[in-house]
């Protein structure tokens, strides 16, 4: 990426870091050996903030992603090539940074931490800890780096949103800033290394960091290597520093650093402050049901139709199949759908999962779609859900459009649906479909055209969920998305729609419970 960016850009990139750095002696301690040269300091934050600004990149941080910017390069030939980038800055004698973090779902490998511990016990060299419990390591290992790959395939499809059909190229990349002081010369060195999936079939484990904590480990994929810690579940990349070196600057320590903060401040306090463009915003957790909402998919099939059709239906079944698969088994299936057909809902997933397992006894591609015709509603049938949506709507009526949040007094939306549809932009990727509220209390919200292609968007790509699977609290968990946030600019009709992550112990001033 680094290459391919702008000369100009990338000269506005480096004066403003350099700027910054220029002022580190003002925010260092005093040495008792004066003729110490300080590392240079790089805010993190300034640093995103400045690339987004001279790259004219998007920031990503400030929804559910793994990634802080994105940005559009367009080549000679006219492709266009998406970057998604991950900045860090860090000293460039430290060479292992933390990547992830997995306290949601430290809980999954407890058993297998406690059984590495237990084995480890009465042995003291590393090679011995590591040979003891080869097999528990890789089992770890491929969990977290199972967990490290949804997530970030979860971010590329929520920065790239759902036209799927894209011909762009993406690519993502670590991008970073290693300031360092070298033969008594400070200096920053450019680095870029892949953002790469863990490569879990090719996973090696190399060892324990410690005899004393063998819970911690060290394993490489061949294109990089990581490290666990179990205490702060944590996933750290060694960044192999000298290999990754784009460019390198010079630092300047500024002999006025207190006159430039004294004019900083007077340009500043004298001007007006901006006025933030949010006019609202509203934020739930996801509240997750058997079969509605983002489970809609998971509803009883045979259930849409009356019962005299269901029943019709049933009978043509077994009259398509009665002379292509096996008889007694086909019987027994035959009778659990009447079974579903005319349950009263209490038992319907029950009997649906003893219907899976006896038909796992027929390979008939044809027999198994038809099938799950009647056990499942169409696999990537969704609607987005509203939570506490008859509060939501009476005290905002007007939210998504002029009167759209009106009920009646049953609890049915007063406009018909061409009246209750408005934008939907859906933020990082700036995705537009026209929506619709719509159901009960004006619960939930669908795409107006085609419901397919945003159900398979969000359910295969950015909850990274296989067919007919339902989403749970695990899987929010580990993809880091537990929640919901609608809000509208200044100015601007549109509603925008983002996945966050809402913590419990600081949530945020637009949480409605």
């Amino acid at each position: 990426m680094w290459q391919n960016l702008p000369v100009s850009q990338k000269n506005e990139y480096k004066k403003l870091i350099l700027a910054f750095s220029s002022l580190t002696e003002m925010f260092v301690q005093k040495n008792t050996n004066e003729n110490t040269i300080p590392v240079p300091i790089i805010n993190s934050k300034f640093q995103e903030t400045v690339f987004q600004k001279a790259f004219k990149a998007v920031a990503e941080d400030i929804g559910n992603t793994s990634y802080d910017a994105s940005l559009i390069l367009e080549k000679d030939n006219g492709e266009k090539i998406k970057y998604l980038v991950g900045i860090k800055t860090f000293i460039f004698e430290t060479q292992e940074q933390k990547i992830a973090q997995f306290k949601a779902n430290s809980n999954e490998w407890s058993s297998l931490i406690s059984q590495i511990k237990d084995s480890a016990k009465n042995l003291k060299r590393k090679a011995e800890i590591v040979d003891i419990n080869k097999d528990r390591y890789l089992e770890l290992a491929k969990k977290i780096a199972a967990i490290r790959n949804a997530r970030i395939n979860s971010s590329k499809a929520n920065l790239r949103g759902f036209c799927i059909d894209s011909n762009d190229t993406i690519e993502s990349v670590y991008h970073t800033l290693m300031p360092a002081v070298q033969n008594n010369e400070p200096k920053i060195f450019v680095g870029e290394t892949s953002y790469a999936e863990i490569d879990i079939n090719n996973i090696k484990i190399l060892s324990c960091t410690i005899a004393k904590k063998p819970e911690n480990f060290t394993f490489t994929d061949n294109n990089h290597t990581y490290k666990y810690t179990h205490s702060d579940s944590q996933l750290y990349m060694n960044f192999n520093n000298p290999n990754i070196i784009k460019d390198e600057w010079k630092v300047i320590y500024a002999d006025n650093a207190y006159e430039i903060f004294s004019k900083i401040a007077d340009e500043v306090y004298n001007k007006k402050k901006i006025v933030p463009q949010i006019a609202q915003s509203f934020s739930w957790k996801i509240e997750l049901q058997p079969s509605s909402g983002f489970n809609s998919f998971y509803g009883i099939g045979l259930k849409k139709k009356g019962k005299d059709q269901r029943i019709t239906s049933i009978g043509l079944f077994y009259n398509a199949f009665k002379s292509i698969v096996n008889n007694k088994i086909l019987n027994q299936i035959v009778e659990k759908l009447y079974l579903l057909a005319n349950s009263n809902g209490k038992d319907d997933f029950a009997i649906r999962d003893e219907i899976l397992s006896i038909a796992k006894q027929i390979d008939n591609d044809d027999f198994t779609t038809r099938l799950n015709g009647f056990l499942f509603r169409p696999i990537n049938e969704i609607y987005i859900p509203i939570p506490h949506s008859k509060n939501f709507h009476q005290q905002n009526p007007n939210f998504f459009g002029k009167n759209i949040g009106l009920l009646d007094e049953k609890g049915a939306l007063m406009l018909p649906k061409e009246q209750c549809a408005f934008d939907l932009v859906f933020d990082p990727s700036g995705t537009k479909i026209k929506a619709f509220i719509t159901q009960d209390f004006g619960k939930a919200i669908q795409s107006f055209g085609k419901q397919s292609e945003l159900g398979k968007w969000i359910l295969r790509e950015i909850f990274q969920l296989k067919e007919c699977e339902p989403l749970t609290q695990a899987r929010l968990d580990e993809i880091g998305i537990n929640g919901i946030r609608l809000y509208k600019l200044k100015d601007d009709k549109n509603v925008y729609f983002q996945f966050i992550y809402i913590d419990d112990l600081n949530l945020p001033n637009d949480f409605v419970s």
